[in-house]
């Protein structure tokens, strides 16, 4: 969440180092040193420190995960409004509690929630969580190259993404939202979603790709889905989604392309040494 009116006291500065500590440099330190004995971390970053080119593999890597970050915002749109969002909001008429809103965010607000989201959430979910399950699971199960087995860490991906989900529940819960069954389904499946996606960005293409994917879900899904609502006019919200709706197929396209094209020079195996 975004931190706003806070003043600059003693208490209030211990608070936030506190929790720099504790939320990223600690469990980065932790997932980078565990995953550096299995295969995961940051290797975009790791070549650059090395002096080695990147620039096709990165060109591979952001193809990809632009299609899975802007494809996981859509899918979560669907189920939401095409499952979910009718019989929730009956729900919460019946108890009395005002309606949800939207979209949380302004669009302005939803985009730099996006960087936080994207930075926080990947360093302590994937890169500490994540890379500590399968760390721990590839003890037992592991290939030759002393990496964790495909089955470990899709299983470590299961878990840490259940608890992933979990305190977005929690969130919602502490907004007021009764914990219905239907509440807590939606927030678990439709969280899920993203969490699983971040997930296989993380150990298929490293943490970089996993970062960059949280953003983009959430730009589309807090900055771009909610630019129709603004214009006063019918025709200025029409236009503003054919808009929204056309860089999102543009974007898709040159995912497409680019994937297409650099899959053809860059080989799966390469993209994380």
């Amino acid at each position: 969440m975004l931190v706003t009116g806070m003043s600059l006291s003693g208490e209030n500065l211990l608070a936030v180092g506190l929790g720099i500590l504790t939320r990223i440099l600690l469990p980065g330190a932790i997932g980078l040193l565990l995953g550096n004995r299995i295969g995961l971390g940051m290797p975009f970053v790791e070549s650059w420190a090395r002096h080695e080119p990147v620039s096709r593999r990165f060109r591979y890597a952001a193809a990809g995960t632009l299609i899975a970050g802007i494809l996981a915002a859509l899918l979560y749109q669907v189920l939401d409004y095409g499952v979910f969002r009718a019989p929730m909001n009956s729900q919460f008429e019946e108890a009395g509690i005002p309606l949800p809103k939207e979209f949380l965010y302004s669009p302005g607000m939803g985009f730099l929630a996006s960087f936080q989201a994207g930075i926080l959430e990947e360093v302590f979910f994937r890169l500490f969580g994540l890379t500590l399950l399968a760390w721990l699971g590839g003890t037992l199960f592991h290939d030759s190259d002393g990496r964790p087995r495909l089955a470990v860490l899709w299983a470590a991906n299961l878990v840490v993404n259940l608890v992933f989900a979990a305190g977005h529940v929690a969130t919602a819960s502490a907004w007021g939202w009764p914990m219905t069954p239907l509440v807590i389904t939606r927030g678990m499946l439709l969280n899920m979603i993203g969490g699983l996606t971040f997930g296989w960005l993380y150990f298929s293409l490293g943490l970089e790709s996993a970062m960059l994917g949280h953003f983009l879900t959430d730009v589309v899904f807090y900055t771009l889905l909610p630019l129709p609502g603004l214009p006063a006019s019918d025709m200025g919200r029409v236009l503003a989604a054919a808009g929204v709706g056309l860089l999102i197929l543009l974007a898709l396209a040159w995912g497409w392309r680019t994937l297409r094209r650099e899959s053809r020079l860059v080989t799966g195996g390469e993209l994380i040494k």
